[in-house]
């Protein structure tokens, strides 16, 4: 298989063009900065998210995007950017891939486009739990999904739109909960937890790019689908951390806040994730 790909330099990214490349598959990997580390399975490209990548595209059997730009500042700079990358840009590489004649598509999204940034409380989330942003960056993807499924319907060929769970492991920003834990726990030192009550679909990062691939197959009865990236296994940011704490044998104390809040959930039923094709 020929993968087109955005975000390969990202923290998903990374891991999912590893993946592709150990079993044998192609890629084009678009990124703004050169990269001499190509292989015989992998090909970069300097360049633009819309730019002319048309010589690339024809000879791809799927398109994967999993680049997106997040919010960093309440600038206006930094929301015209969000929504330019995340919408505009990422529109005019949809319509170049279907003008050169590739239909099939994988598209990261995030569980942020659901109300309240996912956090559902008592029920799990499901493909038709309702819809809110709580910033730009979910506001972005809300609409470029809305976008996909119009134009799905409009042309002959097949997306599917991959909403991710809360996702952690290797090369993942070191501030967020997953690196500190390690650090940490690797540095014997104490560690402060908010909200330990708080539920997610913990879901390691390379699970998350098996998903990614395996949804590069293909069922040409569903032209438009919308699915979970999860775990399905949900923990509390306690039970979490005390996994991570045990598994570095850290000698500091895990100290425990907020704990009498009302528990609060991000997690996806079972009926929305995807299931892998092959287990491993």
């Amino acid at each position: 298989m020929i993968i087109f790909l955005t975000g390969g330099t990202g923290f998903i990214g990374k891991r999912f063009i590893k993946l592709a490349s150990d079993r044998g598959h192609f890629v084009y990997a678009v990124s703004r900065k050169n990269k001499n580390k190509n292989k015989n399975n992998i090909k970069w490209l300097k360049g633009e998210l819309d730019d002319d990548w048309k010589k690339f595209i024809k000879k791809s059997d799927v398109i994967v995007h999993l680049a997106a730009k997040g919010v960093r500042s309440n600038s206006n700079k930094d929301s015209y950017e969000v929504i330019d990358f995340n919408v505009k840009k990422s529109f005019r590489l949809i319509l170049q891939a279907l003008k050169n004649n590739c239909r099939n598509f994988v598209i990261a999204s995030t569980s942020s486009e659901y109300s309240n940034n996912g956090m559902c409380n008592d029920k799990k989330l499901s493909i038709s739990s309702k819809r809110e942003f709580s910033n730009l960056y979910s506001l972005s993807k809300i609409v470029f999904t809305d976008i996909i499924k119009k134009i799905s319907s409009k042309t002959n060929s097949n997306f599917k739109i991959m909403r991710i769970f809360p996702t952690y492991g290797i090369g993942e920003n070191k501030n967020r909960l997953f690196p500190k834990i390690k650090r940490l726990a690797k540095k014997g030192k104490n560690m402060i937890i908010e909200n330990p009550y708080e539920y997610r679909d913990f879901t390691n990062v390379d699970y998350v790019a098996k998903v990614l691939l395996d949804a590069c197959r293909f069922n040409k009865k569903k032209k438009f689908e919308i699915v979970h990236v999860s775990s399905n296994k949900p923990l509390s940011i306690k039970e979490f951390s005390v996994q991570i704490w045990k598994k570095y044998k850290a000698t500091g104390k895990l100290i425990f806040k907020n704990q009498n809040r009302k528990y609060r959930r991000h997690v996806s039923s079972t009926q929305s994730i995807w299931k892998l094709t092959n287990e491993q």
